[in-house]
């Protein structure tokens, strides 16, 4: 019956946790990718007609250009002999040269390493993150990657103008392998450029792209680049252009169990923010691409920003100066793109590509597209506080990583905790953590010290209940049923509720939204990436404490799914806090009557559960073990404080008892007492001199 209702107890505390991600589910749902609405306009890639809903764009000569919708009737360019061909010239004895600088105490936020071939980025690194604890070089959150068959493989790079296509002339110019000509650099700006030619070496167009790294104030939060794309006109006739512009790529995965990466997006449609995602895989089942939104004026929709993220950092890619969903429409669509097509599952190659609107520049003039660029890490302090993030909804770059079982609004409160948790001297993350324990436990001690005194009240009950609980199994020994009702009936008229050994388990059960809300926030806060508790042993609080990293990862079967994939490193935090978690069920309490039957077996499952938890918790991050392992010391801590008290209580409960009846006795009783006493004297004589008189009659 004990070992039943045991069972029944962790059947029940299993299923409160999932109500409670059933409920955190309907209330906090993630995030549905909005349904892009459907285009008023014709893809960008369709031919252009002349209509009035038409959405052309038409800048004036100066810069930055005015977009405007292109008049119904609007001249166009003679288009080419059949057969004429278009060149591109650039020079190919350009070499890369690099803006900015990643060192220490550079005044630049990143340092961007420029290839003139397809005048991309070939690596970006940022300022004061770095690639390992041990390798303090700056962390390159762009890298050049290479797709193709062996032998011939080809390198991609980040934010390639991919082509141009000049619709009224049916031309469309690959420049993706171009290399471009460098028409001038310095610290922090560097433009370049291509040339176009027509049939018979006539110019056509020339396109300039202008990469911009601004200074960053002391004290600033932003980690910007700006890339523009001109194309000037030098036909004696208008030009109708649609830029397809590539964004970052070679985003290296962060978290070392599992595929981290995934492409983002958001579309202002209403004055609402709607945020989408896909991981690479769901970008490949789509063919190797995926819209992310539409931008339609009639639908009152505009790409706010698409870009890549992994654990901690991202590059995220705005059109420039968008910032509501009244800014003028000028971006077709943004493609998620795969290099290698719909036959990997993972891969660095996953990018995106904005498509314009057809431009309409007029004879001796030019027009912009330009792009405001983040690339940094994820960081909620500064995707809150810095305006221009804000405006554009950065931070649910971060709000995608939550664990869909705990609430954002929860993981952000733990966010914010631990971030000023760490302001207090000595600025350190592990003793912020441990002061989020000391808060947690403070705040639950109510609600354990209620259980831990309900659960000896009914140990001891159970326990002086054991010969009654015998009889009835011996009486009802061959059917189940009527024993159990006579349990229940027993259990009734002694006010016991076996029910209520459920309350035993409320407190962890209260803590495990914490610790998964902790386990996010952890993951999330790029603060605590690299953030040491003691320098020696536990030197990144987001990642395994390593003590020794093994020469070949060991995996071990059954269990490896169950540890989030291969044994890599001697981790000694888990195991300490298995340790923990035994000696908390060595020191329960015990009542002093004798065991109720099925209380050993209790305490074994309650051993299995810590060696299970070394299991799930081996390749999580230190901080979260550090988490757990806190507040079970703390709790053996507080269990021995209850212990005391209760026994403390006893004692003096028996204390004032013996002294309340030693002076009950000595007291002198009362005019009123004895009155009574003498009332009830006298008429238990008259009712026994009734009672005789009535025995003697015949």
């Amino acid at each position: 019956m004990q070992n039943r209702r045991m069972i029944l107890a962790l059947v029940a505390a299993i299923g409160v946790f999932y109500l409670w991600m059933a409920i955190s589910l309907k209330f906090w749902p993630p995030e549905e990718p909005p349904a892009p609405p459907t285009p008023a306009t014709a893809p960008a890639t369709a031919p252009v007609t002349t209509r009035e809903s038409d959405d052309v764009v038409r800048p004036v000569a100066t810069q930055p250009p005015v977009l405007e919708t292109l008049p119904a009737t609007a001249p166009s360019a003679t288009a080419p002999e059949e057969g004429a061909r278009v060149s591109v010239k650039g020079d190919p004895q350009a070499e890369s040269f690099v803006l900015g600088d990643a060192r220490r105490n550079s005044p630049y936020p990143m340092e961007l390493t420029i290839a003139p071939r397809g005048g991309a980025v070939e690596q970006a690194t940022i300022r004061g993150h770095y690639m390992t604890v041990e390798r303090e070089e700056p962390y390159a959150v762009l890298s050049p990657v290479e797709v193709g068959p062996l032998g011939n493989e080809r390198k991609m790079r980040s934010f390639v103008t991919r082509k141009v296509r000049f619709e009224n002339l049916d031309h469309e110019v690959d420049l993706s392998d171009v290399s471009w000509n460098v028409e001038s650099t310095g610290p922090e700006e560097a433009v370049l450029s291509v040339r176009i030619a027509g049939p018979d070496d006539t110019p056509l167009a020339v396109i300039r792209k202008r990469y911009h790294l601004p200074p960053q104030p002391p004290g600033s939060m932003t980690s910007d680049m700006v890339v523009s794309v001109t194309i000037e006109n030098l036909t004696d006739a208008p030009l109708n252009a649609i830029l397809t512009q590539g964004g970052p790529i070679g985003l290296q995965r962060a978290a070392s169990r599992s595929e981290d990466r995934r492409v983002s997006g958001a579309i202002w449609q209403d004055d609402t923010l709607a945020v989408e995602g896909y991981w690479r895989r769901q970008v490949a089942r789509e063919g190797g691409m995926k819209l992310l939104g539409r931008d339609n004026e009639q639908e009152g929709v505009r790409v706010a920003w698409a870009g890549l993220s992994n654990q901690y950092f991202t590059c995220l890619m705005a059109p420039h100066d968008r910032f509501d969903a009244q800014a003028k429409p000028w971006v077709a669509r943004c493609e998620a793109r795969t290099a290698t097509g719909p036959t990997d599952d993972r891969g660095d190659d996953l990018t995106i590509a904005y498509v314009s609107r057809p431009i309409w520049i007029e004879k001796g003039t030019s027009a912009e597209v330009a792009f405001d660029c983040y690339i940094g890490p994820k960081s909620k302090r500064a995707f809150e506080q810095v305006e221009a993030y804000a405006a554009r909804g950065y931070y649910n770059v971060i709000r995608e990583g939550f664990a869909w079982c705990a609430p954002a609004g929860l993981v952000g409160f733990m966010m914010t905790l631990l971030n000023t948790f760490h302001r207090i001297p000595p600025h350190n993350y592990g003793l912020a953590i441990i002061i989020l324990v000391v808060i947690v436990r403070a705040l639950l001690h109510p609600i354990t010290k209620r259980s831990q005194v309900n659960m000896m009240k009914m140990q001891q009950q159970q326990a002086s209940l054991q010969p009654k609980i015998k009889v009835i199994r011996e009486k009802y020994a061959n059917d189940r049923t009527k024993m159990n009702q006579a349990m229940m009936e027993l259990y009734r008229e002694e006010g016991i509720n076996p029910a209520g050994q459920i309350l035993s388990c409320l407190p962890m059960l209260l803590q495990f939204p914490i610790w998964i809300a902790l386990w996010t926030a952890l993951s999330s806060t790029i603060e605590m990436r690299h953030a040491p508790f003691d320098g020696w042993w536990i030197r990144d609080l987001a990642a395994p404490d390593a003590v020794y990293t093994f020469s070949h990862p060991v995996q071990i079967p059954i269990l490896g799914g169950l540890m989030g994939g291969p044994i890599d490193s001697l981790n000694l935090l888990p195991i300490l806090l298995g340790l923990s978690q035994l000696l908390q069920t060595k020191l329960m309490p015990r009542p002093s009557s004798p065991q109720p039957d099925g209380a050993p077996d209790q305490r074994k499952m309650m051993m299995f559960m810590s060696v299970f938890f070394v299991f799930i918790l081996y390749n999580a991050p230190s901080g979260l073990n550090l988490y757990i392992m806190s507040s079970t010391l703390f709790g053996i801590l507080e269990q021995h404080r209850i212990r005391k008290h209760i026994a403390d209580y006893k004692a003096n409960r028996q204390v004032e008892d013996a002294r309340r009846k030693e002076a009950a006795g000595k007291r002198e009783k009362g005019w009123f007492h004895r009155k009574w006493e003498e009332l009830v004297k006298e008429a238990d004589d008259a009712r026994r001199i009734t009672s005789s008189k009535k025995k003697q009659r015949p």
